[in-house]
């Protein structure tokens, strides 16, 4: 992962915080997925609501990613684990690329780890940020 300064809203933060929490407690999820999060929030900038800047991925983002290996662009939702559908281009923020977009901001490559090996996408757009339409402030 290169070394860009993550940044995370303070609701973000504190709704990723207890979902980790109460995911731990379930013992359904992967634990390994939790704590990268885990480890990837608390190491965030974490700024209010209302001074991210709209280039910045947060939580219900829809963003255009565009694959190295492939060159194909797709769009794709940052969602909660419960609305993850990846037919529907909704990504949980457990899936390692959810959890690496989390906080990036446009033209920034980013490398994941997939089930098929390393992969990197580079986020070219941000199509709908919540905070930047004035939701989650």
């Amino acid at each position: 992962m290169m070394n860009n300064e993550i940044i995370v809203t303070r609701l973000d933060y504190t709704r990723l915080n207890s979902m980790i929490l109460n995911l731990l407690d379930d013992r359904k999820s992967d634990i390994r997925e939790l704590n990268f999060l885990n480890i990837e929030i608390k190491n965030a900038k974490i700024i209010e609501p209302k001074k991210v800047s709209p280039d910045y991925v947060t939580m219900n983002s829809v963003i255009e990613v565009r694959f190295s290996d492939t060159a194909e662009a797709k769009s794709l939702r940052l969602v909660y684990p419960k609305e993850a559908n990846i037919n529907a281009g909704n990504i949980s923020v457990l899936s390692p690329l959810g959890c690496a977009l989390l906080g990036n901001k446009t033209s920034q490559t980013i490398s994941f780890k997939a089930p098929s090996g390393l992969k990197t996408v580079t986020i070219d757009k941000i199509i709908y940020q919540p905070e930047a339409n004035g939701e989650d402030l």
